[in-house]
C-alpha cells in the first residue's frame, strides 16, 4: 500500500519510510504542505505494516524491505530521490542509501533512526518480552495500550496516531524487526556498537540527523558531536517530531532540499 501524489518523471522525489509498528500515517502532513506540490511524494506502508499485506514467505528482514523499496522506485521511474526515514525507517534508509549503486539517492534525512546502541528502548523491551514468553501480552496490553495510548498519548498527540498504526501492524513483523534493530545496533565491539551508525557515518551524500529533545538519549547526542555529523534538534518534541513539530520540521526539510 502506497500513499502518493501525482508522480511526474524528472522532478525531485521524496520517499518517506516509517518506523517500527508505524505506517505512512505518520507523514500525512507532507501532503497538506503546499511547498512540496512540485515534488513527487511516495509514502509506502512496509510489508506487515499499515494497509500492506503480510509477507508471503514470512520474511520481514531489512534486506527484504529494501528489495521491495527498490521495486517501488523502479516502478515509478523516479530519480533525484530524497529519502526521509523515521526511527526504524531511518535504519532501513541508511541501508537503502548504502545499496544505491546507481546514485539515485541525492539526500537523506534521518529522523531518530538507530545510529548507536542507546536508543533501543522499544525494540529491547519487545525482545525481552519474547524471550520471557510474554510478547503477546506485552505488545497489546503493556506497550500498545498502557505505554503508547494511556501514558505517551496523554502528552503527545503523535502517540495517539501511532496507536492507530499499531492496531494495523502485524505483531510478527514488529517482533522480527525489533530483533534486527537490536542486533544491528549492538553488532560491534567497543564504545560505539551500532553497525548501522557506522554505515550512516560512511554515507557520502548530504545527510542530516533530526531528533526531538524529549526523546533522544545523551549517548546518541554525544556520538553526533564526536562524529561531527550534521544534526538538527527540535525543542520540546518527542520521538515523532515530524508530527509534534510539523511546521518546524517541514520548513527545515524544505530548506534542506532547496538550499
Amino acid at each position: 500500500y502506497i500513499r502518493h501524489n501525482k508522480i511526474i518523471p524528472g522532478r525531485a522525489t521524496l520517499l518517506f519510510l516509517h518506523g517500527l509498528g508505524e505506517s505512512g500515517q505518520c507523514f500525512l502532513e507532507v501532503f497538506e504542505d503546499g511547498r512540496f506540490d512540485n515534488c513527487n511524494i511516495i509514502v509506502p506502508d512496509l510489508i506487515g505494516y499499515g494497509k500492506s499485506s503480510e509477507s508471503v514467505n514470512g520474511d520481514y528482514g531489512f534486506e527484504s524491505h529494501i528489495e521491495k523499496l527498490w521495486k517501488i522506485i523502479e516502478y515509478f521511474k523516479v530519480l533525484d530521490l530524497i529519502v526521509i526515514g523515521h526511527s526504524m525507517g531511518g535504519d532501513i534508509a541508511t541501508l537503502l542509501c548504502a545499496s544505491d549503486k546507481n546514485n539515485k539517492i541525492v539526500r537523506f534525512v534521518n529522523i531518530e533512526g538507530g545510529i548507536t546502541q542507546y536508543d533501543l528502548f522499544i525494540s529491547q523491551e519487545a525482545v525481552n518480552a519474547a524471550e520471557a514468553g510474554n510478547f503477546a501480552h506485552w505488545f497489546h496490553d503493556e506497550f500498545m495500550t498502557a505505554t503508547v495510548l494511556e501514558n505517551w498519548g496523554q502528552k503527545y498527540p503523535s502517540c495517539k496516531r501511532y496507536h492507530s498504526s499499531l492496531r494495523d501492524c502485524r505483531s510478527d513483523a514488529f517482533l522480527a524487526n525489533a530483533r534486527e534493530l537490536c542486533q544491528r545496533n549492538t553488532a560491534l565491539s567497543g564504545k560505539q556498537r551500532s553497525d548501522t551508525g557506522r554505515i550512516y557515518c560512511s554515507l557520502s551524500i548530504p545527510k542530516v540527523f533530526c531528533y526531538g529533545t524529549e526523546s533522544i538519549s545523551s549517548g546518541t547526542v554525544d556520538f553526533l558531536e564526536e562524529s561531527k555529523l550534521k544534526r538538527q534538534a527540535f525543542d520540546g518534541a518527542f520521538h515523532w517530531l515530524m508530527i509534534d513539530r510539523a511546521k518546524e520540521f517541514y520548513t527545515f526539510l524544505y530548506d534542506f532540499i532547496y538550499t
